[in-house]
């Protein structure tokens, strides 16, 4: 026991004579001296109040304004560069007090290292005692700064204003509000640069009619506020249309939940629209009845806020004609001649007719300075029924119908080869041909070994002839057969309009056999022709002979 106290006193001696000769860190060392604030913010040009206690009586000491983090134990201008002296000699009471030391926070730091600028965000007081820039004591200032310059400063909803920001802290994240609401930054810087400035843009949200809050303010607390006097402004959408055609006439920037009253090509309506909580409105009206012209349209509300005067001009009603015209009872044709005629589409503009069968386009003019054309084409080939032709000038459209005639084409007439006979190769056949409206006309030409035609007994169809005959190509020879077994064909005509005719009446035919022939110079003859023109020619010479001979005998005697 007696060995344990002797080490603990022992111990005990030496931690004493290392306290006395290590002298004290500033980093550990206590302070004790405390400082408050009153008022604790403020902006730049305010007086600040500082009261102390618990300082040595007495002395002197020195107060500093410096933007840079402070706490007790650090030495000015060492740890701290960047400041301004407040108060250069506050003396101390018997109680280690002083009360209501005054100070003007300034407009820049100035007896430090750099020259600052102040700007809202916090900053803090430091106090040394006179002689010593060692601080014994820090209290947080805030400092409401920032100030801001609005361009332009009265607009519309939705147009585009800039904000230029000066005086705020650096490297402060900035909040936009209108009228307390936070709307978004459109473009420009969102965080305040090294010198305290900044330069953004915003887009006016919806509001009424007046001046409006901008408020601006950083992270740090830097805050500035300016005003943005919002105007009326209307739209009308045509800006064009003709008599009895509906426009949509609407506003912003108008009183909130008032009545609007609209002067409309020279008609007043009055009460038309009531704007909602954000002074908006949206109506459609009627164009009046009034002669072709441009005229004024005005909107104002119950308090009187008026918007620019809008021009708005009223054209004739647009409208698309063909000559001749077209119906199901009387319907044109294929090739047929049109003329289409326009007014009040856009003028000096080029004009796109389109028949829309099959979507293509027939023709292409220019309007006249009053919006005016006439434009000819002929009517394509196409199905029979309704078909549309189209007028576009790139914003105005209209169309109007064409019939197609759906008349049937004569049925053609059969020549050749004749009923039940023999043909020979090549085969030929021949038939009359047929006129009609919806030119061109074409033929499908079928052969098959069965009357009824159907699909296993067809030999050969051949589809869009332009000519009423046909002979058959080497490749397409037919084969033989008798004339009990024969062949048959028939023709049916189609007009450019797709129509068809009936079928013409079959007709039988058989083709003889191709064994007894023989081709010479291009010509396929029967070997029984040939045997024949023999004979023929054998006889001849014997009756020329003959002839000859007798003649002879004559003279001789």
């Amino acid at each position: 026991m007696l060995m344990k106290v002797l080490r603990i006193t022992i111990l005990s001696i030496l931690a004493s004579m290392l306290a006395v000769v290590s002298p004290a860190s500033p980093a550990l060392a206590a302070y004790y001296e405390e400082i408050s604030l009153d008022p604790g913010e403020g902006e730049v040009g305010n007086y600040i109040y500082v009261n102390g206690n618990d300082f040595d009586d007495n002395v002197y000491v020195r107060i500093y304004l410096t933007h840079e983090e402070a706490e007790p134990g650090d030495d000015i201008d060492s740890d701290v560069k960047d400041y301004e002296i407040v108060k250069s000699s506050v003396f101390v009471d018997d109680d280690g007090e002083f009360e209501e030391a005054r100070f003007t926070i300034p407009s820049a730091l100035t007896d430090g290292e750099d020259e600052v600028e102040v700007g809202g965000g916090t900053y803090y007081v430091c106090v040394t005692y006179s002689g010593n820039d060692r601080i014994v004591a820090v209290e947080e200032l805030t400092i409401i700064g920032g100030e801001i310059e609005i361009d332009p400063d009265e607009g519309t909803v939705d147009s585009e204003a800039e904000i230029t920001g000066t005086k705020f802290s650096k490297d402060e994240e900035l909040t936009v509000e209108f009228d307390n609401e936070e709307i978004d930054i459109d473009s420009g810087d969102e965080q305040v640069d090294e010198d305290g400035e900044f330069v953004l843009s915003i887009i006016i949200p919806g509001s009424t009619a007046g001046e409006h809050t901008i408020t601006v303010s950083g992270d740090e607390g830097s805050e500035a506020e300016a005003t943005f006097t919002v105007v009326p402004e209307a739209f009308v959408s045509p800006l064009e249309a003709s008599p009895g055609e509906l426009v949509t006439i609407s506003g912003t920037g108008f009183g909130g939940k008032e009545d609007v009253d609209i002067a409309f090509c020279s008609v007043d309506f009055e009460s038309v629209a009531e704007t909602d909580s954000d002074g908006s409105f949206s109506v459609d009206l009627e164009v009046p009845d009034v002669s072709r012209g441009i005229y004024f349209v005005d909107v104002e509300d119950e308090s009187g806020n008026e918007s620019v005067t809008i021009n708005f001009t009223v054209a004739e009603n647009i409208a698309l004609s063909t000559s001749p015209i077209t119906s199901e009872p009387a319907p044109g044709y294929v090739g047929m001649d049109i003329t289409v005629s326009g007014v009040a589409f856009k003028a000096s503009s080029q004009i796109t007719i389109i028949y829309a069968s099959t979507p293509q386009t027939v023709a292409t003019t220019t309007s006249d300075i009053y919006g005016n054309f006439t434009a000819s084409f002929p009517i394509p080939i196409s199905t029979a029924g309704s078909h549309t032709i189209t007028a576009s000038d790139g914003t105005n459209s209209l169309q109007v119908s064409f019939y197609m005639e759906s008349e049937a084409p004569d049925v053609p007439s059969l020549s050749l080869p004749l009923t039940g006979r023999k043909v020979e190769s090549p085969t030929r056949f021949d038939w009359g041909g047929v006129s009609d409206d919806s030119l061109p006309v074409t033929y499908t030409l079928q052969v098959a070994t069965s009357e009824d035609f159907y699909s296993a007994s067809m030999v050969l169809e051949k589809a869009e002839l332009t000519s009423s005959e046909y002979t058959l190509s080497e490749s397409e020879e037919l084969e033989p057969r008798s004339k009990e077994e024969p062949y048959y064909w028939r023709v049916k005509a189609v007009d450019g309009a797709s129509n068809e005719s009936a079928w013409s009446g079959e007709r039988a035919f058989y083709v003889g056999s191709t064994a007894w022939t023989v081709t010479l110079f291009e010509f396929t003859l029967s070997v029984w022709a040939i045997i024949w023109w023999c004979v023929g020619c054998l006889v001849a010479g014997l009756v020329g002979y003959s002839v000859g001979r007798g003649r002879n005998r004559s003279e001789t005697d």
